[in-house]
């Protein structure tokens, strides 16, 4: 059965075969060789979704180290397996945010593209009109059809490297440019909730391997390499990544001189990344509910919503958190509840499967991923309950927030009027899981001014503990 998105790619643009594509974004010498380490080089990583099964009954995952020569680029082209990969390189072989060191494209996933009357209308409107005509969208260099859908990879001229400054910064372009691409005239969506925004260490089907519907992954040169400038002319200037260097320009010293916070926290104090310290309460609570509620056109959405949850509470925390949620249990959960789901299917075009799993759990290591709470409620199909006072009503909550604001003050007969550092120190000492955003809607203070004082009362915070 023919694929109208790859037929029509055919007819326009040149087809490369997987080894050229993986070429294009991983050039020779940019990856360690097989069996040699050299300090400064890393490795690209895929995972393959065998048919084999753990005795516990869960598909057994393989991940692989993609080196130099790519030969294991042409060892999953010729597997019936699921493979997937990110245009990153990773020291070690766990592929998480933490380990991701350079970025050598930003791949966007384009999906639910307009089919009228068996022609690709989507794609020709993305590219006749977003692309050629209006340029209000810059041209991908490789367009990959991926089966039902489209992928968008843009590569860059030379590689990015994923400090945590910069990697917020990609995120927020990703996410901008993805709104564009998800435009009118090329996806069906009802509303920008639709939107399928990803986190920037996602990874993607590789071409020539097996798509959901049993056809392979074929991937289309459709233009050049690009710069972060490239990109930057298309989002809005609240969305440019400013603060970045290339691979080949950068030394220890030279990212000791433009990021001097990350050098003294990462390199200095050896501190890890910032992390999340939340109860793993949310994550259970959310397991429950998914598997309570649940319903076809929904599923895909709840699982990626539990794998952010396993993320948030997935770090030790003696106070907050000291039974963390872990990667494996995750994986162990999501095959679990992937039964479930599928009892629920009702259509042979609609099974829920391990392909499915594999794209929620990506959601884990993208954590630069936010989803505010109605967009969670509209994907997941149910309300999640409001509880900013932690169950206390309102009366007896300004009641606590007033002896809190006491207490900082060291005068429980002061009742002069609170500096609005106090409003950011109160509310945080009452809310001590609590996230900026909540601040500025329960306080009524201004976003510039939480953010200015709450490094203070964090500080301040931890000085007294």
């Amino acid at each position: 059965m023919g694929n109208v998105f790859s037929d029509w790619l055919e007819t326009y643009f040149d087809e490369v075969t997987p080894y050229e594509f993986y070429r294009g974004i991983f050039p020779a010498g940019e990856l360690e060789k097989q069996g040699e380490y050299v300090k400064g080089m890393y490795c690209g990583i895929a995972i393959e979704v065998t048919r084999e099964k753990k005795p516990n009954g869960k598909p057994k995952i393989k991940r692989y180290s993609i080196t130099d020569d790519l030969n294991t680029v042409e060892k999953l082209t010729q597997s019936d397996n699921f493979c997937l990969c990110s245009p990153i390189s990773y020291a070690g072989k766990e592929r998480t945010a933490d380990n991701a060191r350079f970025m050598y494209a930003m791949a966007i996933d384009l999906d639910r593209v307009r089919i009228v009357d068996g022609e690709p209308s989507g794609l020709i409107s993305l590219w006749n009109g977003h692309i050629e005509s209006v340029g209000r969208i810059p041209k991908p260099t490789y367009i990959v059809s991926s089966g039902s859908g489209l992928h968008l990879y843009y590569v860059f001229d030379k590689p990015i490297p994923l400090f945590q400054n910069i990697a917020k910064q990609l995120q927020a372009l990703k996410r901008d440019l993805t709104t564009k691409v998800w435009g009118y005239g090329i996806v069906d969506i009802k509303s920008d909730k639709d939107i399928q925004q990803e986190g920037i260490y996602q990874g993607f089907r590789m071409p020539g391997t097996v798509t959901k519907q049993g056809s392979r992954a074929r991937a289309f040169l459709t233009g050049d390499n690009v710069t972060l400038d490239d990109l930057n002319g298309y989002v809005s200037e609240g969305s440019r990544v400013t603060e970045y260097t290339v691979k080949k320009e950068l030394t220890k010293s030279k990212a000791k001189e433009l990021y001097p916070e990350w050098y003294e926290r990462r390199i200095v104090q050896g501190k890890p990344s910032g992390v999340w310290h939340i109860s793993r309460n949310l994550y259970d609570w959310w397991k429950r509910e998914i598997l309570e509620k649940a319903a076809v056109g929904h599923r895909y959405w709840c699982m990626m919503t539990l794998s952010v949850y396993a993320y948030k509470c997935g770090m030790y925390d003696p106070k907050h958190n000291p039974n963390p949620v872990t990667r494996e249990e995750l994986e162990k959960d999501c095959f679990e509840i992937m039964a479930h789901f599928e009892t629920l299917t009702n259509d042979d075009k609609n099974h829920f499967n391990e392909a499915d799993v594999m794209d929620a759990l990506e959601a884990y290591d993208s954590k630069w991923v936010k989803y505010p709470r109605d967009t969670i409620e509209y994907r997941c199909g149910f309300e999640l309950p409001h509880n900013r006072r932690n169950g206390r009503k309102q009366a007896d909550h300004i009641k606590l927030m007033n002896y809190i604001r006491e207490e900082l003050n060291g005068n429980k007969d002061w009742h002069g009027r609170k500096s609005k550092k106090d409003d950011v120190e109160i509310w945080q000492a009452n809310h001590p899981d609590g996230c900026k955003a909540d601040c500025i809607r329960d306080t009524g203070l201004s976003k510039p001014t939480v953010y200015k004082y709450w490094k203070t009362a964090t500080a301040a915070g931890e000085k007294k503990a």
